[in-house]
């Protein structure tokens, strides 16, 4: 029986082609942008979730009207932390002011190396809930050490480690 089924849908699909062809791409069309909104929706409910307290860090932006439009921007003027410290330090554990990201050079012993990094305060560690491979959280109350990823530790000593190939 479901044979006969089979075969009497295929007839029909061929009987009308042109039908059939709007049909079934109306079908997938609407099956894939149902997809993708699903992923859309699914990416930004999970987005940031690997920070411990994910639903307790915020950033704060600034509203600039300019000429009637009214624009925002995730800058704000660096006093503003010193600001919010003294005005509302008891109402947040952490706060920490951070740069634009941006190319920066680092050196050890002749050896230099362009990364892609911000500079931030010293609580910025304990708001973004850093795995530290080594050291401590607390490195960045010397306000002339660095946090670097293991990727960038990696270049440093790839560079500095004679190799055959070179």
């Amino acid at each position: 029986m479901l044979k006969n089924y089979l075969t009497i849908a295929w007839r029909n699909l061929l009987k009308h082609k042109i039908a059939s062809f709007i049909n079934i791409g109306g079908l997938s069309i609407g099956m894939a942008v149902t997809t993708l909104i699903g992923l859309w929706i699914w990416d930004e409910l999970n987005f940031d979730h690997y920070h411990t307290n994910y639903d307790r860090v915020a950033q704060i932006q600034q509203y600039e009207s300019k000429n009637g439009n009214t624009e925002t921007w995730p800058a704000v003027p660096f006093p503003l932390g010193n600001e919010l410290k003294t005005l509302y330090g008891n109402n947040f554990k952490y706060i920490a002011m951070a740069s634009w990201q941006g190319d920066h050079m680092l050196s050890t012993n002749n050896n230099y190396l362009n990364k892609n990094g911000i500079y931030i305060d010293k609580d910025g560690p304990y708001i973004l809930s850093l795995d530290m491979l080594k050291g401590s959280r607390k490195s960045l109350s010397n306000p002339n050490s660095i946090l670097i990823s293991e990727s960038t530790a990696k270049a440093f000593l790839e560079m500095r480690t004679p190799s055959i190939n070179r």
